[in-house]
């Protein structure tokens, strides 16, 4: 890697987000974090160390030393939860209404090409079949996401992504891309690299809708985006067979997702919406708009608390930097839980951190870590899902739906059997 031309392609790619001006003005992660850290540190990491942070970056990009530490495949512990959700990227050049990107001041950039080959093949020793390639940016900002995708399917793995669509058409400068005799857009690269699934995040069906919600957005070439991704996946796509259905169709399988605002019933602009997408998505599912931790205030945080699942289920929440987070909800890494730039992954999930996380979820004791006892995640959500056309979650509550949040609906949390 070279670090000279990586710290221009950063700050080049910078200039799409509106708020990378924001980065740590003040934000007092140990104190958020609260007990989780009032602990015996780890002899790998710690969060009050100064090397917190570095990572997937320039001045820190590889893994060498934590490479000699990751057991042989036969003696690592295996995830619990058979998805990995990596962070190619926290920059986004929108600012969505629903999502605190203003109050979003961590370190931006985008995860090194070396940096994630590394992690994915340590999670792989671990029993990884899928990884989710976003957390906190728009994915496809990322110079090097159609060759993390390609990556990532050679090594045997679905890769599922949410995107906001608007930067389809640009030219892909992924490697992957220059192997063929013609310039292509990223998403034929992405296509073409082999990309299982793809969520669209496109918020409304007008103009109008569309670009109050959706700040910063473009809807006509948006529009124009999503029609691309259909007509590439038909021209390209790979015979695979469907996460969703298990029918063989071709890749990548297509969702698209809409917030619902209004508290009762449903709107018009659903209505609306549903109409406008069933000519571009495989389902289409209707949500109420989360909290984002401390970041929004859509659902009341009620009295009566049960954990999430995800501190002892999973999904693994690795950062662009390598920074390990319980969940995709704490975006300013509030409660940071390790550094895979310093720490196996299996040392993070065995560290004193992880495991005290875990503890306070089983007891119940959530006001000693303020910001998860802050979360609506927490509190019963049935109704947040409005309307879904997804295969897997006909003939389920919406109780039974809410148990299994994340993006691998055959793996159910909770106490239930695996599907």
């Amino acid at each position: 890697m070279d670090p000279v031309n990586t710290d221009v392609q950063q700050t080049e790619i910078r200039k799409l987000d509106p708020t990378a001006k924001n980065e740590l003005e003040g934000i007092d992660r140990i104190k958020a974090g609260s007990v989780v850290f009032d602990i015996t540190p780890n002899s790998h990491w710690d969060a009050r160390d100064p090397q917190y942070g570095k990572g997937g970056s320039p001045e820190y990009p590889l893994r060498t030393a934590v490479e000699k530490r990751i057991k042989p495949a036969t003696e690592i512990m295996q995830l619990q939860n058979p998805e990995v959700r990596i962070e190619t990227t926290n920059l986004c050049n929108y600012t969505c209404i629903m999502c605190p990107r203003e109050t979003h001041d961590r370190p931006k950039g985008y995860m090194p090409m070396d940096f994630f080959t590394s992690i994915v093949d340590e999670v792989v020793s671990m029993g990884a079949k899928q990884i989710t390639l976003v957390n906190f940016g728009e994915p496809f900002i990322d110079p090097t996401l159609e060759d993390k995708i390609h990556y990532a399917y050679e090594r045997g793995l679905r890769t599922y992504l949410i995107t906001n669509a608007s930067l389809f058409h640009l030219p892909s400068k992924s490697k992957f891309a220059k192997q063929f005799d013609h310039k292509m857009t990223k998403i034929e690269a992405a296509v073409r690299a082999g990309l299982t699934e793809i969520r669209l995040s496109f918020y409304g069906a007008t103009k109008e809708i569309y670009e109050t919600t959706m700040i910063g957005g473009n809807f006509e070439q948006t529009e124009k985006n999503i029609v691309l991704a259909k007509e590439m996946r038909e021209k390209y796509g790979k015979e695979i067979t469907s996460p969703t259905t298990k029918d063989v169709i071709k890749s990548p399988e297509i969702s698209m997702f809409y917030l619902e605002f209004g508290k009762e019933g449903s709107s018009k602009d659903q209505q609306n919406f549903l109409d406008y997408s069933r000519a571009f998505a495989d389902y289409i599912e209707v949500w109420r708009p989360h909290n984002f931790g401390d970041g929004r205030d859509y659902r009341d945080i009620k009295v009566e608390k049960t954990s999430c699942g995800r501190p002892e289920n999973g999904p693994l929440q690795i950062n662009w930097k390598g920074i390990i987070v319980p969940c995709c909800y704490d975006y300013n890494e509030q409660i940071p839980l390790g550094n895979v730039a310093q720490q196996t992954v299996e040392e993070m999930l065995k560290g004193t951190a992880y495991e005290e996380l875990r503890r306070v979820h089983t007891s119940g004791e959530f006001e000693k870590v303020p910001y998860c006892d802050s979360c609506d995640q927490l509190c019963e959500r049935n109704d947040a899902l409005v309307i879904s056309t997804n295969p897997k979650h006909q003939g389920r509550s919406k109780e039974n739906i809410m148990k299994s949040p994340n993006t691998m609906a055959d793996f159910i949390m909770g106490d239930e059997e695996k599907a």
